[in-house]
């Protein structure tokens, strides 16, 4: 009897364990989580047409300048201009004479004055029947082309306007020796600005003669322009494609010279899938965006095809529609609880 009861004492015990060790309850983990929703930004996905807003450096000229350069040596005897001076088509500008230049009047003058004596004289003789008419139309003639030569003379060191226009520098003084090649002045028509800028082989195929571009002068109003010319040749130095743009000035901003900015948007040929760069989410080499799924975050991989300044188009399993955390995915993981705050949707 002692024996049995020893035996009953252990199968006893051994019994509740093993009711105790039976088939475990399966537990959820999702279920049991208490950790809280973490708050993020998201939006909808959307079609983007492919287009895009570039700037440019770009170089600014006014449309049409002629920038005189003496060709023969000589001193500046009339300077009749200054800086911002408005000018006639065919105004005096400067006359630089050279050094003999007045020795070769005076005597060009004399013999000038000769031949009119004699003129006068033989049109006296011809009123007395004393000469033959053809000789006194010979040297009317005569005295004709000489008043010609001496003016060619002497406007040959004068200076006009080719056109109507602005001053926009003087480098000469009144007395100053001008030399062969040197800088005089420079006149303007400041109405119009064109700029010349650079663009890659693949947005000069995306721009086109009469697309909309907009200058920025720092605090100077900006001012809307076309493209009026596209070179169809690299350049060799640059790589890339040479583009003008033109812009009216009514204002006459004084930007000859200067470098600005050209702001343009680049016309897209297909549609494209577009997201903030703060959307993308990099683990373990693969990128990632998070779609917003029944209050959980889905990691979904992606392709970056490019940047466009601070947005990335992508491709991947995502279709316009789907909602995707776009501020906040450096917070959460796969399969997080989120919520949304200050959504964009």
């Amino acid at each position: 009897m002692r024996k049995i009861g020893m035996i009953a004492g252990i199968v006893i015990p051994l019994l509740g364990l093993v009711a105790c060790g039976g088939n475990p309850v399966k537990q959820n983990p999702l279920e049991n989580s208490k950790a809280p929703a973490i708050i993020v930004n998201t939006a909808r996905i959307v079609n983007n047409d492919g287009s895009e807003e570039k700037l440019y450096h770009a170089d600014v000229q006014y449309a049409r300048s002629f920038k005189f350069t003496p060709q023969a040596d000589g001193i500046a005897t009339k300077v009749m201009i200054h800086p911002g001076q408005k000018v006639s088509e065919g105004q005096a500008l400067i006359a630089y004479p050279a050094q003999n230049y007045q020795l070769q009047v005076e005597q060009q003058q004399a013999i000038y004055e000769d031949m009119q004596s004699k003129l006068k004289k033989q049109q006296t003789l011809l009123d007395k029947g004393f000469v033959a008419r053809q000789t006194v139309e010979d040297l009317e003639l005569e005295v004709k082309n000489k008043a010609k030569e001496i003016r060619i003379l002497e406007e040959q060191y004068v200076v006009k306007a080719p056109f109507s226009g602005t001053i926009t520098d003087v480098s000469v003084t009144q007395g100053d020796h001008v030399a062969v090649g040197t800088q005089l002045f420079i006149l303007s028509e400041t109405d119009k600005l064109v700029a010349e800028f650079f663009a890659s082989m693949e947005e000069a195929f995306r721009i086109k003669e009469g697309d909309d571009v907009i200058l920025e002068l720092g605090s100077l109003p900006e001012l809307k322009g076309k493209v009026i010319w596209k070179s169809t040749i690299m350049d060799d130095i640059r790589k890339a494609y040479r583009i003008k743009a033109e812009f009216n000035n009514q204002q006459a901003i004084a930007a000859g010279g200067v470098t600005a900015n050209i702001r343009m948007k680049l016309a897209g040929n297909t549609n494209s899938i577009r997201v903030p760069l703060t959307a993308v989410a990099s683990v373990g080499g693969k990128d990632f965006i998070y779609k917003s799924v029944h209050g959980r975050a889905v990691a979904t991989p992606v392709r970056i095809v490019r940047i466009v300044g601070q947005q990335a188009v992508i491709e991947g399993n995502i279709a316009p529609g789907d909602e995707y955390v776009s501020v906040g995915v450096e917070k959460i993981s796969d399969q997080s609880a989120i919520k949304t705050q200050n959504s964009d949707l």
